[in-house]
């Protein structure tokens, strides 16, 4: 077992409830050339992009169980993508089979979102590098099953509406944000920056449909104590830290991830892309749409953010040491081609298949640190300039990284991965009975494509404070949705026009009267 696995485990451990048993496997792909995320500009070719793989299941041992039989109750798939200037941590799919029950511990929803929180935070220590920008990406979109099929028939298993999933999510990358400091100036972006010491992180939502009012509402209630003048959470997309020329046409402007809802908008709008001349470069421009402002006002009147639906897309921008959110990107298309970076992945994984022994690996590491502390010597002789709109530039030009802290119980190549996921998308998790089953499999499974015996890691929970510091704040999420679930059977589909956090009971709607939830009122004694 490498000490990442442990370094996951211990910092599962540190936020579970003191007893709390999860078996936790995580796997990862080697790391592959894919298309660019963004699509480059005229004239200009692609950058080079690699894309590693990562999924993390947790699953339990029922106390009734005497064979010490698992049950999967939650998995979270994430994509990492690498160029020079950027890398971004894509949440591509978090699921529950609503097996959770049979942990005789609560509450739930805090133990599934305390394991999202504290996977996702442990990939965005591992990948951040000198100089580069960091970027967590997800989209909220309630629906019944992601990664487990039949789930959904298990009675046990709780569904967020809309609303309630996006609140969830900024709730979940919300102590992430706090593990940084806030932006060390104003946010306007002509104006010069005071250099911030240590990494700052600032969070941006958009809900297509929602003014900026509206969508302050799904802000985490931490946001509401946050300097005005350094706010943590804004509603807006965070374009000049995410891209290099922020005056590119639209279409170059937003990334295209996979099974996205704006991707498919842009694919779409790609095909009003007039053709270019013989001697001629297409101008990159749509017919409908001019600018991105407009993009994102479309992107409210599509199928999946229309008809009473709504889709968060959320942001957290971490910056390195120096960098501060004004910073526009430096283009470093071109500076290391993709041909010269193959081999590099190529050795990595010989290496990783000859790995030296443990004193071996402990003196990489003290090399590895010495190297660092002479570079922060180096950095702290140089003369600060006052002048932080300036591109910052990343430390090697190099878009390949592939840190061997964040590669998980079992590495596998791409295929084998892709076979990993498919085959927990075959299995069936309708009922505990068969849910056992497909356990078994899909471990099994694993397993046999990592030419192991067993894979995976015991933790066990320590948080002896989890009850009193959470658990009035992390209950909220079921029964926020039971009472969505209540009044929508009660009302139709007048509840889908009820203001975020408000609800009615039957003998408030037949007086006409509004009524706070409970979690509300809580809320408004805390202040």
């Amino acid at each position: 077992m490498s000490k990442v696995d442990v370094a996951l485990g211990d910092l599962l451990a540190k936020v579970l409830p003191t007893d709390v048993k999860v078996t936790i496997r995580h796997i990862s792909s080697t790391p592959s050339t894919t298309t660019a995320l963004f699509a480059p500009s005229p004239g200009e070719e692609p950058e080079p992009t690699y894309c590693e793989n990562h999924f993390l299941s947790a699953s339990v041992i029922p106390g009734e169980k005497g064979d010490g039989a698992e049950i999967i109750v939650f998995g979270i798939e994430v994509l990492v993508y690498t160029t020079a200037h950027l890398t971004t941590i894509f949440v591509s799919k978090a699921d529950s089979t609503g097996h959770l029950h049979l942990l005789k511990a609560g509450p739930k929803s805090s133990i599934l979102r305390r394991v999202t929180n504290t996977f996702l935070s442990f990939l965005v220590q591992t990948h951040q590098r000198p100089g580069v920008r960091l970027v967590v990406s997800l989209f909220a979109r309630s629906q019944n099953q992601y990664l487990f099929p039949g789930s959904i028939e298990n009675a046990e298993k709780h569904v967020l509406d809309d609303r309630g999933l996006i609140k969830w999510w900024c709730r979940a990358l919300d102590p992430i944000l706090r593990e940084y400091e806030p932006e060390s100036a104003s946010q306007e972006q002509d104006k010069k920056h005071e250099e911030s010491a240590r990494s700052s992180a600032t969070a941006y939502l958009i809900v297509p449909g929602c003014d900026k009012f509206e969508t302050r509402g799904f802000f985490p209630s931490s946001a509401r104590s946050d300097d005005k003048d350094k706010p943590r959470w804004l509603n807006a997309y965070p374009l000049r830290q995410l891209c290099s020329k922020p005056d590119a046409p639209p279409r170059s402007l937003v990334p295209r991830f996979p099974d996205d809802p704006k991707t498919r908008f842009l694919i779409d709008l790609d095909d009003e892309l007039p053709a270019p001349a013989d001697d001629e470069t297409s101008s990159g421009h749509w017919r409908s749409v001019k600018s991105l402002d407009q993009f994102w006002e479309m992107m409210s009147f599509r199928q999946e953010c229309s008809a009473g639906r709504l889709v968060g897309f959320l942001w957290l921008v971490i910056n390195p040491p120096g960098v501060v959110n004004s910073n526009p990107m430096l283009s470093t298309t071109g500076l290391l081609g993709v041909k010269d970076i193959t081999a590099t992945v190529k050795d990595a994984a010989k290496a990783e298949t000859v790995l030296p022994t443990s004193d071996a690996t402990a003196r990489s590491d003290q090399m590895q640190v010495s190297v660092i502390s002479e570079k922060s010597k180096e950095d702290a002789s140089i003369p600060q300039t006052s002048d932080q709109t300036k591109p910052q530039q990343a430390n090697d030009g190099s878009a390949f990284h592939w840190p061997q802290a964040a590669r998980g119980h079992a590495v596998l190549d791409e295929e084998d991965y892709k076979k990993a996921i498919n085959f927990l998308l075959e299995q069936d998790f309708y009922n505990e009975e068969v849910s056992f089953a497909s356990t078994k499999a899909f471990n099994d499974k694993v397993a046999a494509l990592a030419d192991e015996l067993w894979i995976g890691q015991h933790v066990v929970g320590k948080n002896a404070y989890e009850e009193t510091t959470v658990s009035s704040q992390l209950s909220e999420v079921p029964a926020t949705m039971l009472l969505v679930r209540k009044r929508k059977k009660d009302e139709g589909a007048a509840s889908d026009q009820a203001p975020s956090g408000f609800t009615e009971s039957a003998a408030a709607q037949d007086s006409g009267v509004n009524v706070l939830q409970g979690s509300l009122i809580r809320k408004k004694k805390k202040t």
